[in-house]
């Protein structure tokens, strides 16, 4: 789901105006590829973002969508502080690295629609981008395993059962035995809708467990299959049982 820049802008606005929740700003956000962050080059000629400070002295790092949008806020903030220096960055690296140096990140300043992420939401920005590069390795013909195996948040649903609670399989018309398992808030609130209105019997339980746990717990199950994000909205991806076992076999 990389979408355009117009779409992404488009998500922007909706966000200011509440007709979207974050999830769906936020996967727009860490999945588009085209990111201009202005640089400066300091005398060692080593690269660095631009800060701009407030009167609070509140430290804040530029971000723009596109070019056309980085020339539009170069204009309003002006060339003492935006040069024409910049780099490009992919959403899933621009987000996964935002540094805590800066107390804000800038989204098109000056290009509207602006939006602008305070750092204690920096947190949020890195998990979408870890989960966007973990959908992107199992949709490529070899899923890269370590990084699977190290992602530190894939969703369950789970359900009581008389001795305890049993994890929510993936619907199968063969009746195989498939983990569903989710990598973002949103896939599974897509699953969990899709349950709903086939009227599950149960009060789904959600939680968010390691990689390495998982896997290891996937592996003694006895499964036919795993399911990644039955659901959507990204693409499904199906495996055999077996992954869990190749996955934890990595370091």
């Amino acid at each position: 789901m990389s979408g355009t820049v117009t779409e992404l802008k488009i998500a922007m606005q909706q966000m200011l105006d509440g007709k979207i929740e974050g999830p769906a700003l936020l996967r727009r956000l860490v999945s588009h590829n085209g990111w201009r962050i202005p640089i400066e080059i300091d005398g060692d000629g080593n690269r660095r973002p631009v800060f701009v400070k407030d009167t609070k002295d509140q430290r804040f790092q530029l971000l723009f969508t596109d070019e056309p949008s980085y020339q539009a806020g170069a204009k309003v903030i002006g060339p003492a502080i935006m040069s024409e220096r910049y780099v490009e960055m992919k959403g899933v690296d621009l987000f996964a690295s935002l540094s805590d140096e800066s107390d804000v990140a800038a989204i098109n300043w000056g290009a509207p629609p602006e939006i602008f992420f305070k750092q204690a939401q920096y947190a949020s920005l890195r998990r979408w981008a870890r989960a966007a590069r973990v959908e992107q390795t199992l949709n490529s013909p070899t899923p890269d395993l370590k990084l699977l195996k190290h992602f530190d948040a894939y969703y369950i649903v789970l359900q009581k059962v008389e001795d305890g609670y049993a994890l929510t399989l993936a619907p199968d018309k063969h009746d195989r035995k498939i983990a569903a398992i989710f990598t973002a808030e949103d896939t599974l609130q897509a699953f969990l809708k899709d349950q709903r209105a086939g009227q599950i019997a149960f009060e789904p339980i959600t939680r968010a467990i390691p990689g390495e746990h998982l896997f290891d717990d996937l592996k003694d199950l006895g499964l036919d299959g795993i399911a990644f994000n039955y659901s959507g909205p990204v693409p499904r991806r199906m495996f055999i049982a077996s992954l869990a076992s190749s996955v934890m076999a990595e370091k």
